[in-house]
């Protein structure tokens, strides 16, 4: 049984709220959002408490791409394992400095990229690595956000 902490609360923060508070593993769900209002809304719904959330033993970030990189150097900084949309930050030079400091820590980092995982896009991935597809000059890609 662990304790998950979750900041961010907006469609694909909820959305992950939901999954964790669903889940056998989590005993105990931590909220955070910048609108208290909703934070509070969605802990009632979900049993869930408004709190710390990096007081956790494993922490999902789900705030705007800005907020990314500075939550994933305080959670490798109190050794929380930390699972974050996509992106790591919005510029190289921060992406980096979060590498480090996972790589220092030894806190495990995860980004959350669903494409990396989807069957269309390995396969897609494979037709165009053995030669099937021939020459890439371009890729067009387009999604509903499902």
């Amino acid at each position: 049984m662990m304790r998950v902490g979750l900041l961010g609360l907006g469609r694909i923060g909820a959305f992950h709220a939901a999954t964790l508070a669903a889940h056998p593993w989590v005993d105990e769900l931590v909220v955070a959002d910048a609108d208290a209002a909703r934070a509070a809304e969605v802990a009632a719904r979900l049993n869930a408490r408004v709190g710390d959330a990096l007081d956790a033993d494993a922490v999902v970030i789900a705030t705007p791409t800005a907020t990314h990189a500075e939550l994933l150097m305080r959670a490798c900084a109190q050794g929380v394992p930390a699972f974050c949309e996509k992106p790591v930050a919005t510029g190289v030079e921060d992406t980096l400095r979060v590498l480090k400091a996972a790589r220092q820590s030894g806190t495990v980092v995860h980004i959350g990229f669903q494409r990396r995982f989807d069957a269309g896009y390995t396969a897609a991935r494979e037709a165009l690595r053995s030669g099937e597809l021939g020459a890439l000059h371009r890729v067009h890609m387009i999604t509903a956000d499902p």
